[in-house]
């Protein structure tokens, strides 16, 4: 087991199968006879979850299972509701361990219970997905979705403790494994291009997510904010689908995809094809996407927009005028639409 270096004060832990072995024995070494909540949807948990479950049990604990719907479409208030009533039937205290056993939802939804309940809990983060492992359980804030609106409610996050298991990434489904790569391109764009050269997983994941960490922390010591590239196309196309059609890696692979050069757009579409990511958006018109970007615009209700954007062949955050901002997304959307 390896510890990752990050600039959190949270300790991120790395093995191939530790979150079978060391979780339990984490939280009764530091807690001692404590309750043990895990939060899961119904597809990890029904991978994982009894074996999950043997390392507790081994130790006199008997968690309590509590699946929630963690797709991006149901990831609101609803979902963190169904946490707080189980919590608050399992008499569930302060000094108690709520355990997120899953991918980028599951985080979210556990991320804002642990913030709020009882004024904060302790909080383990086990990312199933490699999204969830290089996002996920990084950020600063815990996301729910309100309204038909991406993101719109948010709360400081800061888990206890993380777990990053690669023995999980075997068992993802195409489209959610899409989540990751994404986030793994803009890094790459961002700040380290040979990130590309490892996405498919066949070099030694503890070496790579090291890497993928240290980027992270470098794009964050030039600006946090552009992390958000590509982030306003991809929340439009998100939202005009109703998070249906492309999912939130689609999304955001076919928004990086318009964020590049010429030049660098035909090497980028042969890994798009190689890891099965769209390379032109579909199922819509361009007067309707722009249509739904002067939507969100007005739904946040400013005048200037900040957005990450090149100028001379490096990113940077600029503030523009929301008319600016729309002529450089239509541009964007130009490349990607059919």
């Amino acid at each position: 087991m390896d510890k990752l270096q990050t600039n959190r004060s949270t300790d991120y832990y790395c093995g191939n199968g530790i979150s079978f072995e060391v979780v339990a024995p984490y939280i009764a070494k530091r807690s001692g006879d404590v309750k043990i909540a895990i939060c899961s949807d119904r597809v990890v948990s029904g991978y994982y979850y009894n074996k999950f479950e043997e390392q507790f049990l081994k130790l006199g604990i008997k968690p309590l299972l509590v699946p929630v719907d963690a797709r991006t479409s149901s990831k609101g208030l609803t979902s963190a509701d169904t946490l707080f009533k189980a919590l608050v039937d399992f008499d569930f205290g302060k000094n108690d361990w709520l355990i997120a056993f899953g991918g980028g939802g599951v985080i979210d939804i556990c991320g804002f219970a642990a913030s709020v309940f009882t004024g904060g809990i302790n909080l383990m983060a086990v990312p199933t997905t490699l999204g969830s492992m290089i996002d996920g359980v990084l950020a600063d804030k815990a996301f729910l979705n309100s309204s038909g609106h991406k993101d719109e409610i948010s709360v400081p996050f800061s888990p206890t403790v993380a777990i990053i298991d690669p023995l999980f990434l075997n068992t993802v489904p195409p489209k959610v494994r899409a989540n990751g790569y994404a986030s793994v391109i803009r890094l790459a764009l961002l700040d380290n291009i040979e990130l590309l050269s490892g996405i498919e997983g066949k070099g030694d994941f503890r070496v790579y997510i090291n890497d993928i960490y240290k980027s992270r922390m470098a794009v964050e010591d030039k600006d946090p904010y552009l992390l958000t590239l590509g982030d306003e196309l991809s929340d439009a196309i998100e939202s005009y689908f109703r998070f249906m059609n492309y999912s939130e890696g689609e999304a955001l692979a076919l928004s990086l995809l318009a964020t590049v050069s010429d030049s660098k757009r035909e090497p980028l579409t042969k890994i798009y094809g190689a890891l099965g990511l769209p390379i032109r958006l579909e199922g819509c018109t361009e007067k309707m996407m722009i249509k739904t970007l002067k939507e969100n615009f007005s739904h946040k209700g400013v005048s200037k927009v900040k957005m990450a954007d090149r100028d001379g062949g490096k990113w940077h955050v600029f503030e523009y005028d929301a008319d600016e901002a729309m002529k450089i997304l239509e541009n964007r959307l130009k490349r990607i639409i059919e």
